[in-house]
């Protein structure tokens, strides 16, 4: 029973510890996507499938997603399942 608390305890005290002696880089969100390689994206699912991408968009849409110039990557990657199929 000791030796269960005291696993518990530490592990606790780890999951607290951790951030502090890791870099602060280490826990940042990846860098990813920029806005111009979002648009390439765009860009590169419209000429794979027009049609595929406009009614993948009109689903985002019905879905209550928020469609303009300026795209969250959030709708990219709905529109991306849905084009690869995950969603219909």
């Amino acid at each position: 029973m000791r030796t269960i608390v005291l696993a518990v305890s530490a592990a606790f005290a780890f999951v607290l510890a951790a951030p502090i002696f890791v870099p602060h880089t280490a826990l940042a969100a990846p860098k990813g996507h920029s806005m111009r390689d979002m648009r390439a994206m765009i860009a590169d699912m419209k000429a794979k499938d027009a049609q595929g991408y406009a009614a993948c968009e009109q689903l985002a849409r019905t879905r209550g997603y928020v469609i303009s110039d300026q795209m969250q990557r959030d709708v990219m990657m709905f529109i991306d399942g849905c084009m690869s199929g995950r969603f219909r």
